[in-house]
């Protein structure tokens, strides 16, 4: 998309009052998030599959709670019952967690492509997520957690934000 026609997108979101500029930033308006809900159900019912799409975010909530787990363990390790600061000083151990969350890609990438084949935007995650996982493999460890760059976990967190949202399943804890 040119940036003229991006310009004139945003300009009819400002509008409509979904969106609006502060400083040099966008930012959602209440309406526009209320949009967003609306265009949501409006997907997923006319989909005509909608528990379908339910069950494929059951599954992927399973797959969220390992995913946390494994994050967890990457980012903090326990030494003697206590729990410290992952230094990545120990390539065993950050080399079985690598191994685990190519495990929990594949399983992710099946339920991911059940969900694309109903809803096709969600293909892109398929993609973001082996980039990142291809870069971690490539020893480019901060796409595993990192917070500056498109990391597995941020890709994560952006897709299972928005599955909560589609599905309107509650988040798990």
């Amino acid at each position: 998309m040119d940036r003229e026609k991006i310009r004139e997108v945003l300009n009819d979101l400002v509008r409509k009052g979904f969106v609006r500029r502060v400083d040099d930033q966008w930012q959602i308006e209440h309406a526009g998030r209320e949009e967003m809900k609306r265009l949501r159900r409006e997907v997923l019912e006319s989909s005509g599959r909608r528990e379908e799409v339910l069950s494929y975010c059951k599954e992927f909530e399973e797959l969220n709670t390992w995913f946390k787990d494994l994050v967890t363990r990457w980012q903090v390790k326990n030494e003697g019952g206590m729990l410290v600061p992952n230094d990545h000083s120990d390539p065993e151990y950050d080399l079985a967690i690598i191994r685990e969350l190519g495990e929990l890609h594949r399983k992710t990438v099946d339920v991911l492509e059940k969900l694309s084949k109903v809803l096709p935007i969600l293909k892109t995650y398929i993609t973001r997520l082996n980039r990142a996982l291809n870069l971690v493999m490539r020893g480019k460890i901060e796409y595993l957690s990192g917070v500056d760059v498109q990391s597995y976990h941020n890709i994560w967190f952006e897709l299972h934000e928005g599955l909560l949202r589609l599905s309107g399943l509650k988040r798990v804890e």
